[in-house]
């Protein structure tokens, strides 16, 4: 299968981690502002969070074609992006669960279990799609991805770390574990579209940008 053919159909986010695998500078904080903004629009809950992550290992993974020696690392501070910015998307939903539990009537049952669920998740997430990406690499870039996938299930990543610990945060905060919070929410009828989705992004927007600021003004201080 040809490079073109193999690229022809990349989202944007997957185009933009390719470009900057093939570039080669400042890898890990480009795919975590890659992923971050990804996450961040509409919505942020299972299916998007799957897609993006998804997404951003394709284009790593078609990206090392032009790194050379160099694979491993790249391909190691693409996956350190993603896990810091799925760090800030634990954080995300600890806020907007936070904000949902002050207004239960207003959030369904159902939107307050997928909203746990999902912050709980968040790590197998990460690993069920490097492994799933590894299956689908070919070569040097497979067998990187394998031994990633491998060392990243014995070691905690930012991401489980986040969400272990805004889960004890909001369960201590609330006296009641989150699938009691969540059983208190209302039985109003469900939309096509979660609010409380909506919500967590809106908050992941906010973190995003705080840490892009961040970023920009200690670049500008060297």
């Amino acid at each position: 299968m040809t490079d073109q053919v193999k690229t022809e159909n990349l989202s944007n986010e997957a185009q933009a981690v390719k470009d900057a695998i093939e570039h080669g500078e400042n890898i890990r904080a480009k795919v975590r502002k890659i992923t971050l903004d990804a996450l961040h629009r509409g919505k942020l809950d299972a299916q998007e969070t799957k897609r993006v992550l998804s997404s951003v290992m394709r284009g790593a993974s078609l990206g090392v074609s032009k790194t050379g020696n160099k694979t491993k690392e790249a391909l190691g501070e693409a996956l350190a992006g993603m896990d810091e910015a799925l760090a800030k998307s634990a954080e995300a939903y600890k806020l907007a669960i936070e904000e949902a539990a002050g207004r239960l009537r207003e959030f369904s049952r159902h939107d307050l279990e997928k909203a746990a669920n999902n912050l709980r998740t968040l790590e197998s997430m990460l690993l069920d799609t490097l492994k799933e990406v590894a299956d689908l690499s070919a070569g040097e870039a497979r067998d990187i991805f394998q031994n990633l996938a491998r060392h990243t299930k014995v070691n905690a990543t930012s991401a489980g770390a986040t969400a272990s610990a805004a889960i004890a945060s909001l369960e201590k905060k609330f006296g009641r574990t989150l699938r009691e919070v969540a059983a208190a929410g209302s039985d109003v009828a469900l939309s096509t579209t979660s609010k409380l989705a909506e919500a967590a992004a809106g908050f992941l927007a906010g973190l995003s940008d705080a840490l892009h600021e961040s970023a920009k003004n200690l670049r500008e201080k060297r």
